[in-house]
């Protein structure tokens, strides 16, 4: 019999890479991944075995999204000291870069803005899917689709 953890790995280990690729890219979503599975099994232990798939998949899904926040979090303190070094100027006077594309344009979006987009456009899950995984109710799915949508809208002058 295979371990909990080896098992909810193998269930649900494609999506939540392409959920992560959405989130952080496609250089660390295999890390964010395999951290948050690590994590999760350390947390829960044995409990994993026990979970029902639907609300495993819910929880793994949650774990990824605050994995993804943790790694962005860390780029961005990370640019902003290198950035300062190199121009020799304090942390407050960094300024972003104001170039669009797309992935740039994803960006100025929400966390939860891009899960609520990547889970609807590339998931195709419905926004009671979506709140289901997420903790949140269908309204704040709604929400923030409607908040990215207007968002992306406003970046790319459309």
């Amino acid at each position: 019999m295979t371990a909990p953890l080896e098992e909810a790995y193998r269930l649900h280990a494609d999506e939540l890479v392409r959920y992560a690729t959405a989130l952080v890219g496609p250089d660390d979503a295999h890390d964010v991944v395999l951290d948050t599975m690590v994590k999760v099994f350390d947390a829960r232990g044995d409990e994993i075995a026990s979970d029902a798939d639907q609300h495993l998949r819910a929880y793994l899904y949650k774990a990824v999204y605050t994995g993804s926040l943790d790694l962005r979090r860390s780029r961005a303190r990370r640019q902003r000291r290198d950035t300062a070094y190199v121009r020799g100027e304090p942390r407050s006077m960094i300024s972003s870069d104001a170039s669009i594309d797309a992935r740039r344009a994803l960006d100025r979006l929400s966390d939860q803005q891009r899960t609520v987009a990547f889970l609807t456009y590339w998931c195709d899950h419905s926004a009671a899917e979506i709140a289901t995984i997420l903790e949140v109710s269908e309204g704040t799915v709604r929400k923030q689709l409607a908040r990215a949508r207007a968002r992306l809208r406003k970046v790319l002058d459309v």
